[in-house]
């Protein structure tokens, strides 16, 4: 994922590095006193800031030199399904950014990352890049899970999950953060076992030909959704009267109370983006286009799985927080 923190990102241009420092100086200084909504409003617009300079930055690096992969060797039963998973992804983006070049080498001291094909990677993700060097490779690392278990069964990826997977974190590993425009690859759809799962169990029962019934596709989704988005309306509201209530004499506690401020945020935006989603897909099934209902409701269900996520995220830095106060 794309990070901007005192972690220096691999290959991010000088310049960009010394700019996201002096924010962070500056973030400090606006997060000592005021409410909630004065210390989001300040935060969200540092944000905003420096995910336009990061994009433009990324780019700009993307076009000014070659990437160079230490790509692990896929293993041989699983070749004839995803071996050209990686080059077609590469190829998706070198002919969207001009003067972009993949290349692979055949030494990892000589790479600016590290290609893994995985069969299960820690809470059933699906693939990931990481620009920690804490590892036996001492470089970035990208990782892409081929096929999980699940009930105590395996289940293998499709080719069409994997090369979209591929694509996306490629797109983390040049520098560009998640998007939220669903029609963009960098929005992060399917990156989990449940919503894979999903799709999976649909996808077998149209096999044969058979036409696909969005209609059942679009209801199935519009009820899972509806009860992950039914709870966080007032989870949301309960937290926001914690995170209120909270005030720290400790820098270090406040750093932590920062970070929950933003993921509170976030969680808000994408329960927003969730309701909308299931009042448009709604609209969509008194019209009778199903198709475009299922797209809803499935995105709908995305975002609040995200909002879980950043409830979550705030539950930890809440407690670290306390921890440090």
């Amino acid at each position: 994922m794309f990070h901007f923190g005192i972690e220096k990102v691999s290959k991010i241009p000088k310049f960009l590095y010394h700019f996201i420092l002096i924010w962070q100086v500056i973030i400090m200084s606006l997060v000592g006193k005021g409410n909630l909504s004065n210390r989001l409003g300040h935060i969200t617009i540092v944000m905003s800031i420096l995910i336009l300079f990061g994009i433009g930055s990324s780019i700009s690096y993307a076009n000014a030199e070659t990437i160079n992969m230490y790509v692990q060797e896929m293993p041989r039963h699983w070749q004839d399904q995803f071996g050209d998973a990686l080059s077609i992804a590469t190829q998706y983006w070198e002919n969207k950014i001009p003067n972009l070049k993949f290349d692979t080498v055949q030494y990892v001291d000589k790479s600016d990352f590290v290609v893994e094909w995985a069969s299960q990677y820690e809470e059933g993700k699906l693939g990931y890049y990481s620009t920690d060097t804490a590892n036996g490779y001492n470089k970035p690392t990208m990782a892409i899970t081929l096929g999980f278990f699940k009930d105590r069964k395996w289940h293998l990826a499709s080719s069409e999950h994997v090369l979209q997977i591929t694509k996306h974190e490629l797109g983390h590993a040049i520098g560009l953060p998640d998007s939220v425009d669903p029609n963009d690859i960098m929005y992060p759809t399917v990156k989990d076992y449940e919503s894979l799962q999903q799709d999976s169990e649909q996808n077998t029962q149209t096999s044969n030909n058979t036409p696909i019934d969005w209609h059942s596709r679009s209801e199935k989704y519009q009820k899972i959704a509806s009860e992950k988005i039914l709870p966080l309306a007032s989870k949301i509201d309960e937290v926001q009267s914690l995170l209120n209530s909270l005030s720290y004499d400790s820098n270090a506690a406040n750093e932590a109370l920062d970070s929950a401020l933003t993921a509170f945020g976030w969680a808000k935006k994408y329960l927003d983006n969730a309701e909308k989603m299931q009042t448009d897909g709604e609209s969509s099934v008194l019209q009778s286009n199903y198709l475009d209902s299922y797209s809803k409701f499935k995105l709908s269900y995305d975002y609040a799985k995200k909002v879980e996520q950043k409830l979550a995220q705030i539950t930890e830095y809440v407690e670290k927080a306390n921890s440090l106060a």
